[in-house]
């Protein structure tokens, strides 16, 4: 019986699937909360599943849930939900990758006040002397030099970055590697980006910036 309860249970979902009912999330319902609405224990929501993984239609990420195989580049939420899983490594290559380009459309495409914004940022990033203000405005560097590149679309590249650089894996990897000698070298490295934004240099922006995240990749990842 509970074999073939969940196999009825895999065709309904199935059926939920088709129709796109999960689409926009990209992922099913936690297994509680469809063993709640099904009346039925954990263990056969987990088999119901299995048969859906067996063929193909959803994937389980361990830790994650349970993701549509359907939620694919056409849905916005499911490319993100695939997304949160990226490592810290996967992340710094996209950094390294995006800002310095952001960096060279902001030499030649701020204004004296978004500038201004920056070294406002860095000013206070050198003020720091704790591991969450400076974080926060190390962090806040960064996005106003994408505000700066003037790019709606990479500034919000950046900001979707931003939000997996907040989450707990990454800030624990930055609490460990933290020392005051490595934020006086983070903040001389601003202050060389900083200087080819103020002299509009394009190509040194570009190569300060993807010196300084050597520099953070090798202090975070030891490579």
């Amino acid at each position: 019986m509970p074999k073939h309860l969940a196999s009825n249970i895999a065709a309904a979902l199935k059926g939920r699937i088709s129709s796109s009912e999960w689409m926009a999330l990209g992922r099913l319902p936690s297994e509680r909360d469809l063993a709640e609405e099904f009346g039925v224990a954990r263990n056969t929501i987990r088999r119901a599943v299995d048969i859906l993984i067996a063929g193909g239609v959803v994937m389980r990420r361990v830790g994650r849930g349970t993701f549509l195989s359907a939620a694919d580049a056409s849905s916005l939420a499911g490319t993100i939900a695939r997304m949160e899983g990226a490592s810290p490594a996967d992340i710094m290559e996209i950094r390294q990758l995006l800002e310095p380009a952001a960096a060279g459309f902001a030499a030649t495409h701020a204004s004296e006040n978004e500038l201004n914004a920056v070294h406002e940022a860095h000013r206070i990033a050198v003020d720091a002397r704790d591991l969450a203000t400076f974080e926060h405005w190390d962090a806040e560097f960064h996005h106003r030099i994408f505000a700066c590149s003037r790019n709606d679309f990479l500034r919000e590249v950046h900001h979707l970055v931003r939000i997996f650089r907040n989450r707990s894996p990454w800030f624990d990897m930055k609490r460990r590697s933290f020392t005051e000698e490595r934020r006086q070298r983070y903040c001389h490295e601003h202050e060389a980006i900083l200087m080819a934004l103020r002299q509009r240099d394009s190509d040194r922006a570009k190569e300060a910036m993807l010196v300084h995240l050597r520099t953070v990749a090798t202090n975070l990842l030891g490579r």
